[in-house]
C-alpha cells in the first residue's frame, strides 16, 4: 500500500519520541483532513516579509496590511479558515514591520532522508533579524505543534540542509517562529533560535525518520485491515 507522508511538523513532533509514545502518537494521527489549513497565510509569506528577488534586503516598500488581508480573504475557503490565518498573519506582519526584520529570497531545496522522503523545515528566504542573518521556519499551530524536542529535530534538519550543504551559510542563525495565544485579534510571534540546542547528527535523524515511517506503515496497514474487515463483515466482534 502507498504510505501517506507525515506532515513535517508531525514528523518533527513524533520522531524523537520513545517507541511506545511514538506508536501512540501515530495512532492518534487522523485519517481525514482538518477543517482549515494554513496554506493561505503561507502563500503570503513573501509579502509579509517583504522578500526581494535580488541581493538587497528591504529595497522595496513593504506590502501594506490591507493588501495582505485581501489576499488572505481570497484564498481562504471559510470564515473559520480566514480567522485562524489572519491571526497568524497579523502577528507575523507586526514582527516583520517592527524594524527588526528584512529579507531576501534564497532557495533552499528539500532535504532527502532516504526511502523517497524529503523534509522542508525552512522558508525560501534569508531574513536579517536584529541584523543577524537567519534561516526561518514558521510553525503556526495552536495545538500539536513543535515541542522543545520537535524544535531540536527541526533545527537539526535545518543545520544539515542549510549550514552543512553550503559553506556560504555556515554561520547563519537558525530560527523557528511559533505563536502565543490570540490577543487583540492576532497571535504574537514567539521566536526560538538554535543557540544552546544540542543538534542531532545526520545519522540519528535518518534513523528516527526510518523508524517513524516503519511504524507509520504498520499503523496504516492495521487501519486498512480493519476497514476491509468492516466492509466485508469479517471484522472483530464487539
Amino acid at each position: 500500500m502507498q504510505i501517506r507522508p507525515l506532515p513535517d511538523i508531525d514528523l518533527a513532533r513524533i520522531a524523537p519520541q520513545p517507541d511506545d509514545m511514538k506508536r501512540k502518537s501515530l495512532e492518534q494521527m487522523k485519517g481525514g483532513y482538518s477543517t482549515f489549513s494554513y496554506r493561505p497565510v503561507r502563500s503570503c509569506f513573501d509579502d509579509i516579509f517583504n522578500i526581494q528577488p535580488g541581493l538587497d534586503f528591504g529595497s522595496a516598500a513593504a506590502t501594506p496590511w490591507p493588501t495582505i488581508e485581501a489576499e488572505l480573504r481570497k484564498r481562504c475557503k471559510s470564515d473559520e479558515e480566514f480567522l485562524y490565518n489572519k491571526r497568524v498573519a497579523l502577528g507575523l506582519h507586526d514582527f516583520a514591520t517592527s524594524g527588526r526584520v528584512m529579507g531576501r529570497r534564497e532557495e533552499f531545496f528539500p532535504l532527502g532522508m532516504g526511502m523517497g522522503r524529503k523534509v522542508t523545515y525552512w522558508l525560501p528566504m534569508i531574513v536579517a533579524i536584529d541584523e543577524a542573518a537567519s534561516a526561518i521556519f514558521i510553525e503556526p499551530r495552536s495545538t500539536k505543534g513543535l515541542t522543545a524536542e520537535g524544535r531540536r529535530f527541526a533545527f537539526s534538519m535545518m543545520h544539515e540542509r542549510i549550514r552543512t550543504d553550503d559553506e556560504d551559510f555556515a554561520e547563519v542563525r537558525l530560527t523557528i517562529a511559533q505563536f502565543y495565544k490570540p490577543e487583540d485579534g492576532r497571535r504574537a510571534v514567539r521566536l526560538h533560535t538554535d543557540e544552546t540546542v544540542e543538534l542531532y547528527a545526520r545519522e540519528e535523524l535518518e534513523l528516527m525518520v526510518a523508524s517513524t515511517y516503519e511504524m507509520w506503515r504498520e499503523v496504516l496497514e492495521e487501519r486498512d485491515r480493519e476497514a476491509r474487515g468492516r466492509a466485508t463483515g469479517t471484522g472483530p466482534l464487539i
